[in-house]
């Protein structure tokens, strides 16, 4: 059965409020109207959506209960199911909740805001700092399903914290439709690390959003990781609307075999003073394909913004491929801007440098690509985020 109205009438919406009801309709109603995506469109031009149909997946499979690791939280901190806040916290969900993009920009993103269950929302209050990461693991378990989890985090103003968001399913499963978005609400003076960790199942067809807002003097430090599902696109995209604002966008992928990655980042500069720093580092082995596609955008008011990005990749087979596209978007010329990509073989004299000390060809190429991943794997904000990342990278390598 196709995804229809009469899905919304399902136990895991019941007791939703009348607003998140009436959201959740007028989602449906767009993913109904709107078309699948073409590859007339410049953002699809590279990516072939044709062999994916929805509707095959229409059976939800509702993860609302999970597994959590989390520390003691402060006073004043809310961390409760998304589904849970809509009702006990109207006042800071309703105004928030879908606002860092449009539902309808495409058939994906309509079907998300449509049928999302399973998520998290976290609250922390003005000037609250919590020391310890939070933890949030999603999880599929079958084959044959969506599983739509979406992350709401809300940081009030002078706060400091981290948030781990991992996607995990069984290697094997048979193909599903699975998310993994997260919208990022940065308050004044507020320092936030966000790492997301997507390890679905190899068949799965992954679509997701990142979204942040950045207020003045924030700082947000966001860690995307992408290692699973057949078929992955992610929009990982800043929004700096206050002088003083920082955002930090930091990228690992390792696809092999079949696997295609898309990725689609934005650097919105939309006031002046604001600072954002940009790197996507991918290897790619066997015939794997991956696109990476990044804009920054320089608004007119926003003079001296400082702006860098780069994509770097690293094909381990002659059959594998990678695409990179840099773009800027200059409305102010007291700007300082950088972009750059890269795509290439491993060094053949670094293989030969430590082949020539006695070490074999095999491990020598584990080696130069460990070392590779090193300048993104260090800036993880925190260590359990990393040990984690070093451990996937190191199974995915042999």
């Amino acid at each position: 059965m196709p995804f229809n109205s009469q899905t919304l009438e399902e136990p895991t919406f019941r007791g939703e409020p009348d607003w998140l009801r009436d959201r959740r309709r007028n989602a449906f109603a767009a993913y109904e109207r709107l078309p699948m995506p073409s590859r007339t469109d410049e953002e699809w031009r590279r990516t072939d959506v044709t062999g994916l149909d929805p509707s095959t997946y229409a059976k939800l499979e509702h993860a609302n209960g999970y597994k959590q690791e989390m520390p003691g939280l402060p006073a004043g901190v809310i961390f409760e199911p998304l589904s849970v806040a809509a009702v006990k916290h109207r006042q800071l969900v309703e105004p928030l909740l879908f606002s860092t993009g449009h539902p309808d920009r495409d058939r994906f993103s309509a079907l998300h805001a449509a049928f999302f269950t399973g998520g998290n929302f976290l609250y922390v209050p003005d000037g609250v700092v919590i020391e310890e990461p939070i933890l949030r693991q999603h999880f599929s378990h079958e084959g044959g399903t969506t599983v739509l989890p979406h992350t709401v985090i809300v940081a009030g103003r002078g706060s400091r914290f981290y948030y781990l968001d991992e996607y995990i399913g069984e290697e094997e499963e048979g193909a599903g439709y699975r998310s993994g978005s997260a919208e990022i609400f940065v308050g004044e003076g507020a320092d936030v690390g966000y790492v997301s960790i997507q390890k679905w199942g190899r068949h799965a067809w992954h679509l997701a959003d990142q979204r942040a807002r950045l207020e003045k003097d924030s700082r947000l430090r966001l860690f995307n990781v992408t290692l699973g599902g057949r078929f992955s696109k992610s929009r990982v995209e800043a929004s700096l609307v206050g002088p003083g604002a920082s955002a930090e966008l930091k990228g690992i992928y390792f696809a092999s075999g079949k696997q295609f990655f898309d990725f689609h980042t934005l650097q919105d500069h939309q006031v002046g003073n604001t600072t954002s720093d940009l790197l996507f580092k991918g290897a790619l082995q066997d015939t794997a394909k991956t696109v990476y596609a990044g804009l920054i955008r320089i608004e007119k008011g926003a003079a001296r913004s400082d702006a860098y990005q780069a994509n770097r990749n690293l094909v381990l087979s002659d059959h594998a491929k990678a695409t990179s596209i840099p773009m800027l978007e200059i409305d102010n010329n007291d700007v300082r801007c950088t972009h750059g990509a890269t795509v290439g073989p491993v060094d053949p004299q670094s293989l030969f440098y430590l082949q020539s000390r006695g070490i074999p060809a095999t491990t020598a190429k584990r080696m130069i690509v460990q070392g590779f991943f090193g300048e993104v794997l260090e800036r993880i904000p925190f260590e359990q985020a990393r040990r984690l990342v070093e451990t996937e990278l190191e199974a995915r390598l042999g």
